[in-house]
């Protein structure tokens, strides 16, 4: 008997098991499969149930009146064209099993091509859970329509493998209307306008959510007034009707033949754009001004990567014609890695829209050449009409005599930026990707408080530095589970609140350390002095990323916590003191191995105000400040005892600007001879140099003149900083 229980119980386990497997996937059993083919010989009906290749609908009549459900596919046939129509897509499905258009058998992409004016050839209007792969759309006004009029908080639409042609005036009985641009895909929101209008148009804290997760991949776009338009369903501008769009990922995207804009993106919270290529740009009338890239009323979006070329100023405007336009109301939208090249107008402008400029903009490690090329309102490499922000490590390439920057920009912080005069046949490439930073975390050890994201501002904590100097090379942010987005770290001198470094971290990008910290590089190291308070501090959003609050305590390797601090905009607060602090954030560095010890030189311009013992005392300026010799003739040279062996692999070498010291050898003594750290260095123009080199281990260091300055022949150091790696 127990063996007959067994047996029963078990077979009764696995009839369980198949019930419930069958009803967790019924939705996937209930799925179907529609196919479309109006080729010769395909034996189509649209009387037909349609889910047969041997007896496929015509065309789509009988899909614009079905209502899909999740897991269903809708087919076009490879190889077939369309026209005349517009595909209305209608049903939601989810990110996990989503509703397909996509294409069956083999040949070219299906062609929808509507071919008459103000047509749309694929409209989705309120419903979400689409995934459309591998067909091509051409001849209308806009290429897909998502559209959410009144309709909120709808999830996941995946665009790839598209190729996307001819969405121009041809298609379009008011191209020169705002929200009526002919357009490859287009996002069209709207909702009730608020009333009073938003205070605050930046975070705008009213306004509600129309889709997100749409992620549009590897589409080439053609002959296209604008490859993306997120806009209004109205004709017209009206800010407090639109609805976000977050979470967008755009990825290796090309357009070529952007009438009036490359890619055009409002609205987004929350964006990562990667690879987007932009080429001959503006050559139709716009009003509004043309630019291989636009981003506004948005906020924490991501450009990275890609290539703008050739962007023209129609004839009609004597304006714009830029590359990448930051055209205002936006926060926390960074731009890095872009080549840009040939822009009638500035390489990168800086807008004002509506008065209101971006904040906390990031424009890092991009390459700008050939900027303004036919001059309107801007001909620079960055043109500026305020706002705040990062602009470090960005190479200019100036064929034309322009300016590398104007307007107002009194609220950037600039660092590590390079500007090269090129003939105008100067081909540029793609900038590198810029190293990691190296050195030893601040925060030796955490204990984490509570998570929150309800604050628009700066937070972290201030310290007060120990007996050495230090060298920061990096900074760092906790990163908590979802956090997505870029965050503006900052370090400020306490004394008089004078930003000393800035960078801006990828959370959606990179492995944390082993307390959870990522990491942005510093353009430039920054010097710590002993005995210094500074505040350390992130750049939150509201209903942004999460971070932990000043319940939050920590420990450091270096120096001492001085307590959580905020800054909301309104001035510098203090939270509470001790080992407290917001984020949590940390700083990599490295300790100065050449503070403390003994500087000597060949001779000292003495009455001016120079002195040896200048190189070493962690004021790293590259003004009029340091060691110069007595006279012009060379060689001269200064030196710093560290009183014991030291082992290391980098050098920091300052002089002074406009007076570089031309020829130079690095030199350390090795108890016996000086030898050479690098090979001689010959017609330096560089006021700032970095030496690094196969670690060494002496007593001392010394830099050897043998050409001073071009302006007076005498030679200048004013730093020398040296670290083990």
């Amino acid at each position: 008997m127990k063996r007959i229980s067994r047996l029963a119980a078990w077979i009764i386990g696995v009839v369980g098991v198949i019930a419930f497997g069958l009803a967790a996937h019924a939705d996937q059993a209930d799925a179907a499969v529609y196919y479309v083919n109006n080729q010769s010989g395909a034996g189509c009906s649209n009387a037909s149930a349609g889910t047969s290749t041997t007896a496929p609908w015509c065309d789509f009549t009988p899909v614009n009146a079905r209502t899909f459900a999740a897991g269903d596919q809708v087919l076009l046939r490879s190889g077939a064209t369309w026209t005349g129509q517009t595909l209305t897509l209608k049903g939601s499905g989810t990110a996990t099993n989503p509703i397909v258009l996509s294409a069956y058998g083999t040949g070219a992409k299906p062609i929808i091509a509507p071919g008459t004016t103000d047509a749309v050839a694929v409209l989705i209007d309120g419903y979400a859970g689409w995934k459309i792969t591998g067909l091509e759309l051409k001849n209308a006004w806009e290429g897909i329509r998502l559209q959410y009029d009144h309709a909120y908080n709808r999830d996941y639409i995946w665009i790839e493998n598209m190729t996307i042609r001819d969405m121009t005036a041809a298609y379009n009985s008011a191209p020169a209307t705002y929200n009526h641009t002919s357009a490859g895909i287009s996002v069209k929101t709207m909702a009730d306008a608020v009333s009073p209008a938003y205070t605050d148009k930046v975070n705008a804290p009213g306004r509600l959510t129309a889709l997100t997760n749409l992620t549009i991949k590897n589409v080439a776009f053609y002959n296209c007034d604008t490859a993306t338009w997120f806009g209004a369903p109205v004709s017209g501008f009206n800010p407090n009707e639109h609805l976000w769009t977050k979470h967008v990922v755009m990825d290796n995207l090309t357009i070529d033949g952007g009438g009036m804009w490359g890619f055009n993106v409002l609205f987004v919270d929350g964006g990562t754009l990667t690879n987007l290529t932009a080429k001959n740009i503006g050559a139709v009338s716009n009003p509004f001004g043309s630019a291989g890239m636009v981003v506004a009323y948005s906020k924490n979006v991501e450009v990275i990567g890609g290539e703008i070329a050739n962007v023209a100023r129609h004839p009609d405007q004597n304006y714009d014609g830029v590359g990448f336009d930051f055209e205002g109301v936006g926060k926390n939208i960074s731009l890095r890695g872009m080549n840009i090249h040939d822009t009638a107008g500035a390489g990168i402008f800086h807008f004002n829209n509506s008065s209101l400029p971006d904040v906390d903009s990031v424009i890092e490690n991009n390459v700008v050449s050939h900027y303004g090329t036919n001059p309107g309102n801007s001909s620079e490499g960055i043109q500026f009409a305020g706002g705040t922000g990062i602009v470090t490590n960005n190479v200019f390439n100036n064929s034309r005599g322009r300016s590398t920057y104007g307007g107002t920009y009194g609220g950037f912080y600039f660092a590590a930026n390079t500007v090269n005069t090129v003939s105008t046949g100067y081909v540029p490439t793609a900038p590198s990707a810029l190293p990691s930073p190296a050195g030893t975390g601040l925060v030796a050890s955490q204990t984490l408080g509570t998570l929150r994201n309800d604050s628009n501002g700066e937070v972290g904590f201030k310290f007060t530095t120990g007996a050495g100097v230090v060298s920061v090379n990096g900074l760092g942010r906790r990163f908590t589970a979802g956090n997505e987005k870029s965050h503006t770290l900052k370090l400020y001198r306490d004394s008089d609140k004078a930003m000393l470094g800035a960078c801006s971290v990828r959370t959606s990008a990179g492995t944390p350390d082993s307390l959870g910290y990522q990491y942005c590089k510093l353009a430039e190291s920054v010097t710590l002095l002993p005995g210094t308070a500074y505040l350390l501090v992130t750049t939150e959003d509201n209903g942004g990323d999460q971070w932990y609050s000043d319940n939050t305590t920590i420990t450091l390797g270096f120096g001492t916590v001085g307590g959580s601090v905020y800054n909301n905009g309104t001035g510098w607060s203090t939270g509470i003191s001790g080992n407290r602090a917001y984020g949590p954030v940390t700083l990599l560095y490295q300790v100065n191995l050449a503070y403390g010890g003994t500087a000597s030189a060949s001779s000292t311009d003495t009455a001016n105000g120079y002195s040896a013992a200048k190189v070493n005392d962690g004021t790293a300026t590259t003004d009029f400040n340091g060691w110069a010799s007595a006279s012009p003739v060379m060689p001269q040279w200064v030196q710093i005892d560290f009183g014991a062996n030291r082992t290391f692999g980098r050098v920091e070498l300052f002089t002074t600007s406009g007076y570089e010291l031309r020829n130079y050898q690095l030199q350390v003594w090795n108890g016996t001879s000086w030898v050479d750290c690098v090979p001689a260095v010959t017609g330096n123009t560089q006021a700032h140099r970095t030496h690094i080199f196969t670690a060494v281990t002496g007593s001392k260091i010394r830099v050897y003149a043998t050409l001073g300055d071009a302006a007076s022949s005498y030679a200048r150091v004013n730093e020398i900083q040296v670290f083990s790696s």
